[in-house]
């Protein structure tokens, strides 16, 4: 399993959640990835091969080489075929409607092709990124897209910051008072813009914080502590639902989010 990591440009830190990820994953064919859910859209610029995706309980999947997909409550699975090579980006909420044109509540609980947003990826420009051979050249065309296409859209400042204070661990009741609104209004704007309750979207953060703890050796008690779960058996029960398996289980099937490299392309 080998790739490369980039640091995006400074202009896109609102939009994009983190750096861009290429990855390089050569596996039995029969093995399958899962894409657990987080706050953020996850995009997918697949190289050589077609993304297989589906979701987690269904049999049915789609075959996408540029993708998106919004927020959603179980995994996703991505069926290697013994060889996966891309590149994923975290979307914002802002980076979705500013780059592509669409709010996060269009994608939620599904995924879609590229091409069919409002400002979706052409084909020659998912051209131009297939063409490069190294992971700098690859990072360097796809940051270029992003930056000639970013339109400014002026996302109320309540809805971002209710989203970043959800990520964060701020309460559904202490963000309402936050932006000043009523625990109902919070839920309807919110809700009508990424297509998830606040409720939701805080379950997915917290599980994403203690995933990240889990990850990087911190045991489930003081992860599930310290990510705000009310004990162990709590976040195990969380693991399972949203991530098809239990924390303690051998990781067959690596998550897709979880793909860091120590090189990070300049």
């Amino acid at each position: 399993m080998t790739g490369a990591m980039h640091q995006p440009h400074p202009v896109l830190r609102d939009y994009l959640a983190g750096p861009m990820v290429g990855y390089d994953i050569s596996l039995n064919a029969d093995q399958v990835h899962l894409g657990v859910p987080s706050a953020t859209a996850t995009l997918i610029i697949a190289l050589d091969d077609p993304l297989d995706v589906g979701w987690f309980g269904e049999r049915e999947s789609q075959k996408l080489w540029a993708s998106v997909s919004g927020l959603h409550l179980f995994p996703a699975l991505i069926r290697t075929h013994g060889l996966q090579r891309g590149i994923q980006l975290q979307l914002t909420p802002l980076g979705c409607r500013s780059l592509f044109g669409a709010p996060l509540a269009e994608l939620a609980g599904h995924s879609v092709d590229l091409i069919e947003l409002p400002r979706g990826l052409t084909e020659s420009e998912y051209a131009r990124i297939a063409a490069q051979t190294e992971w700098p050249q690859r990072f360097a065309v796809l940051e270029s897209l992003l930056l000639d296409r970013l339109e400014e859209f002026s996302m109320p400042a309540d809805i971002r910051r209710a989203w970043r204070l959800l990520c964060h661990g701020c309460g559904v009741a202490q963000t309402a008072a936050d932006v000043g609104w009523s625990r109902r209004y919070l839920n309807t704007r919110l809700h009508n813009e990424i297509g998830i309750s606040p409720k939701q979207l805080s379950r997915l953060a917290r599980f994403s914080r203690a995933r990240t703890m889990v990850g990087q050796g911190v045991s489930l008690a003081d992860a599930a502590y310290t990510a705000g779960f009310a004990d162990q058996s709590h976040l195990s029960r969380e693991w399972h639902a949203l991530a098809g398996q239990s924390p303690s289980k051998e990781v067959e099937f690596p998550f897709l989010q979880d793909l860091q490299y120590p090189g990070t392309a300049a």
